[in-house]
C-alpha cells in the first residue's frame, strides 16, 4: 500500500482489514468524487493527511507539501465545499481541521483509496509520496 507512514499510522491506524470494511454507500460516492474523480485528487488526500497530523494554515500546507499556495487554496476550497475540512479563524492565518464526516468514515475513505490505487496502479501515481 503506497500510503506514507503519516496516513498509514495516524489516519488509518484503526481501520480494519480491507476485505472486512463495511462501507457507507453515500459517503463512498462523496469520497469517490472528491478523491478520485477530479484533478487534484492526490493533493486533496495529502492535505487531509497533513491536517490530521497537525492542523495548519494554507501557507504551512504549501510549505509542507511543496506545492504552490494557489494550488493548496483551490483544493482547500473543494474540501470545504464538500464538508471534509473546516476552517477556524479569520483571514490569512485560518487553520484547517478534518471534519467529523472524515473522522467518522475513515474505513469508507480507506476503501475508496484502495480500490482506486488497485485500479490505477501506475508508477509515480500515489496518494501520498
Amino acid at each position: 500500500m503506497p500510503f506514507d507512514p503519516l496516513c498509514k499510522n495516524i489516519i488509518f491506524k484503526d481501520v480494519e482489514n480491507y476485505e472486512d470494511i463495511k462501507v457507507d454507500k453515500h459517503h463512498y460516492e462523496l469520497f469517490s468524487s472528491v478523491f478520485t474523480g477530479m484533478r487534484g485528487k492526490y493533493t486533496r488526500m495529502r492535505i487531509i493527511c497533513a491536517i490530521t497530523e497537525n492542523p495548519m494554515n494554507t501557507l504551512n500546507l504549501s510549505e509542507k507539501l511543496g506545492l504552490d499556495y494557489k494550488t493548496i487554496k483551490h483544493n482547500i476550497d473543494i474540501l470545504e465545499k464538500n464538508n471534509l475540512i473546516m476552517r477556524r479563524g479569520t483571514g490569512y492565518s485560518d487553520m484547517f481541521f478534518p471534519t467529523d464526516l472524515i473522522t467518522a468514515n475513515l474505513p469508507t475513505l480507506y476503501a475508496v483509496i484502495r480500490k482506486i490505487e488497485t485500479k490505477f496502479d501506475k508508477p509515480g501515481k500515489k496518494y501520498i509520496d
